[in-house]
Formats: C-alpha cells, sequence, structure tokens
C-alpha cells in the first residue's frame, strides 16, 4: 500500500500597499509643526512653514482574495520604535541603544476609502498633540513608526485574514527648504514639501537628530 503527502489549500487574503508620501524611500510623512523654538538651532528654522503640521500620510491599497480583489474590514496598528540607552540592562559593551516599541495606536486614526472592490487608498491621520501645544510635549512622539494594516474578509462561515506593514515617519519639521503652497476650496492652505528627510536616507536617524536640536535626551533603562 502506497502513502502520500497531501497538499492543502487554504484560502489567503492578500494585501499589497504602497506609501504615497515618500515613494522613494517608501514610507508615510506626518510633521507635527514644531521646530525648535530656542537654542542653537532655532535660527536655522524660524521661517513659518517649518511650524506648518501635516496630520496625513496615505498608502495605496489592493485587497485580494484567491487572485480577485474583494472589499474587507481594515484594522490598523501604529507601534513607536523608541531608541533607549541601555545602563541597568546592556547585554555587553557593544549594546548602546536598543529599541522599545510601544503601541501608540490611539494617536492615529485609519480610514479607507475604496473606489472599487479591494482597491483604494488608506488615510492615516495623526490625531495625538501637535503645533501648539508644549514643544516637549510634542517632541517626544518624533520617531520611526510602523504601520501594521490587517484586512479581514468573511467565506462563509469562516473569516480570512491579510496583513501588510509600512513604515510612518513622524518628524517636527521637514528639513527641506522646497516647498509649495496649495489653496483649498475652504480657504485653507496646504504645504507640500519636495523632501522632508532631505537627504536622511532613515527615518530612526532623522528622528533622533531632531530630537537633539529639541533638547529631548535620550531615555535610559
Amino acid at each position: 500500500m502506497t502513502t502520500g503527502l497531501y497538499a492543502q489549500a487554504l484560502p489567503t487574503l492578500t494585501v499589497k500597499t504602497v506609501a504615497e508620501d515618500d515613494e522613494l524611500l517608501k514610507t508615510g510623512i506626518i510633521l507635527l509643526g514644531t521646530p525648535p523654538s530656542t537654542g542653537p538651532f532655532a535660527s536655522l528654522y524660524s521661517n513659518w512653514w517649518y511650524s506648518e503640521p501635516k496630520s496625513l500620510t496615505q498608502f495605496k491599497v489592493i485587497v485580494s482574495y484567491n487572485g480577485v480583489p474583494v472589499t474587507a474590514q481594515l484594522t490598523c496598528q501604529v507601534i513607536e520604535k523608541d531608541k533607549v540607552n541601555p545602563l541597568k540592562t546592556k547585554q555587553g559593551p557593544w549594546e548602546n541603544l536598543m529599541t522599545v516599541p510601544k503601541d501608540m495606536t490611539s494617536n492615529f486614526v485609519c480610514k479607507y476609502r475604496e473606489s472599487k472592490p479591494g482597491v483604494g487608498v488608506i488615510d492615516v491621520y495623526w490625531q495625538g498633540p501637535a503645533s501648539g501645544s508644549p514643544i516637549l510635549s510634542v517632541g517626544q512622539f518624533i520617531a520611526d513608526y510602523i504601520l501594521v494594516v490587517t484586512f479581514a474578509y468573511t467565506v462563509g462561515h469562516t473569516i480570512v485574514y491579510g496583513t501588510e506593514m509600512q513604515d510612518i515617519c513622524v518628524l517636527g519639521w521637514p528639513f527641506s527648504t522646497d516647498w509649495k503652497v496649495v489653496t483649498k476650496p475652504d480657504g485653507t492652505e496646504h504645504y507640500v514639501f519636495a523632501d522632508a528627510l532631505n537627504g536622511f536616507v532613515s527615518c530612526e536617524d532623522a528622528a533622533l537628530v531632531q530630537k537633539d536640536m529639541l533638547g529631548i535626551p535620550i531615555a535610559w533603562v
């Protein structure tokens, strides 16, 4: 009697997202509008446009079930990648920084806007403190974030899930000096920056530099 192994094809939900803010570095960008107002770096970022917040970042998305685009329900999680200096918990002299992930989902709101089944955009809004609040209390949120989008689709009595990960870079202000202004129908203005990271290839490095400019020290554990 011959026995063999049989593969079982399980239903799958595939999610593909593309960042729209910085398609070169493949990251979303949010600006809190909190440049340094005092200290040695204040004069570098004294122009008014550095204080303009950008609270929206966007991602194109396609959701498919076994290759067919379908309408599914979205949930989002946002995790901050905070850097700390390990002192009491250091594993060795080589560990001068460590990453501490923090759930910051409550500071963000996700809206899925579908044009046809399975195809649309995800608008992600910053809902935490921004310009107008004390700079140090806002500046602590400058960091590199992980966006996790999960879609759920019901097939009969079964719920099928699909997940994708993206990056969101939250900065206090743009490093770029190349900007444009667009007037919206309600008369308010929207500011567009050519390159908010302006040469930084890592959001994490840019965030550490901005926190240092604001006088926010790296925490230690």
